[in-house]
């Protein structure tokens, strides 16, 4: 049978477009695509942030940058100089009109919007999808939609955050200085924090996040999100511009590609974001640009590298021990970002650290209590 495209991408959000937007530049050579997304049309509908690493890209679409962030918990205030590489954050808009306008000149790409995927089946080694009142089929397909997760099947802890873009009347933020966490008190055994992007000093994306053993709706993060404009405000005006609240799971366990090569799982809960940090921007960046590398080679279209052995078991561990102390968040992460050497740290958490960032992460946590989770882990 002949297939209608070499290629069908089922999901054009991030992870579909980065990787549509690279194939977009092989020009002619760029293999026959089909991208099935179910929204209508694209609006700012989220805010990714991640260091400006030397591997880090599109960083041209960056709304801000910070050379300095902040963490800090109860009197303790730790600023980190990242001026080699500073934290910025990308509006999604920005993004998806870029990825747009690079995806609409390559005549090779199909994008149908508003459709959903209806039935998936494999036949003569093509697979097919329907939509609406038609089918397309391919030799392959990536699926960057969120799976179908096994209902005893639960992360270790869950980030949930809801946040606003506030402007203001007068001047209130200090625009060189975003405030990676600042923790509230610690309450049923969950770890709170301010998350501020000041974009300008009368502008500023403020976000109430919390990680617990359970999933939180707006209306549950309302009240901590007043307390916090408030606080970040005092009594200045200001109007509301923008909404967005998400939930992301956290070690979900070790992901592992499906076994199937013409059939692949890609995405922030298939090995797309980093289990003890939910960074996934530049992770899935990575990912486009090593798989049009193998398109190049004749090869299909891999899934996420798992991270090495020690990352896994460390972010197992971290994990872990902040489910099981909730109430030592704050004194770690503060701990962490104390390092002298604030570059490990950057790359441990922008998911490239080298060996010796790993050992030196590990130099700094409270040892008593991530050795009782390491004994316990053996025993579980």
């Amino acid at each position: 049978m002949e297939s209608d495209y070499d290629l069908i991408i089922m999901g054009g959000g991030c992870a579909g477009l980065s990787l549509a937007m690279r194939l977009a530049e092989l020009g002619g050579e760029c293999p026959r695509v089909a991208i099935i997304e179910r929204r209508e049309n694209y609006v700012h509908d989220r805010t990714w942030s991640y260091w400006a690493t030397e591997s880090a890209q599109l960083t041209h679409l960056a709304k801000s940058d910070w050379k300095k962030v902040l963490v800090g918990a109860a009197d303790q205030r730790v600023v980190v100089d990242c001026d080699k590489t500073p934290y910025q954050s990308i509006y999604s808009d920005a993004f998806y009109q870029s990825a747009l306008r690079k995806i609409s000149k390559n005549k090779r790409i199909d994008l149908f919007l508003g459709e959903s995927a209806g039935v998936v089946h494999q036949k003569n080694n093509l697979w097919q999808i329907n939509i609406k009142n038609t089918s397309v089929s391919a030799p392959q397909v990536i699926d960057t939609r969120p799976p179908k997760r096994v209902s005893d099947e639960a992360p270790i802890l869950w980030q949930s955050f809801s946040g606003v873009e506030v402007k203001c009347s007068q001047d209130v933020f200090d625009d060189r200085v975003a405030t990676l966490m600042d923790f509230t008190e610690v309450t049923l055994g969950e770890i709170r924090f301010l998350y501020l992007l000041p974009y300008s000093p009368t502008c500023a994306l403020i976000e109430a996040t919390v990680f617990g053993k359970r999933a939180m709706s707006p209306s549950e993060l309302a009240g901590m999100l007043d307390g916090l404009i408030k606080k970040s405000v005092g009594s200045v005006a200001y109007e509301i511009t923008y909404r967005e609240h998400f939930v992301i799971p956290m070690g979900l366990g070790d992901h592992v590609p499906g076994g199937d090569p013409s059939y692949v799982t890609v995405g922030l809960e298939s090995g797309g974001a980093r289990a003890s940090t939910g960074y996934v921007f530049q992770r899935i960046q990575r990912w486009a640009e090593g798989a049009v590398s193998e398109i190049k080679n004749g090869k299909p279209v891999p899934g996420h590298v798992r991270d090495s052995w020690v990352i896994r078991k460390m972010d197992k561990l971290f994990l872990r021990v902040l489910e099981r102390y909730p109430e030592r968040g704050p004194e770690i992460f503060v701990r962490l970002f104390s390092m002298r050497d604030s570059g490990s740290v950057i790359r441990f958490m922008n998911d490239e650290p080298t060996l010796w960032d790993s050992i030196r992460v590990m130099s700094v946590l409270p040892y008593g209590i991530f050795i009782k989770e390491l004994v316990r882990g053996i025993f579980r």
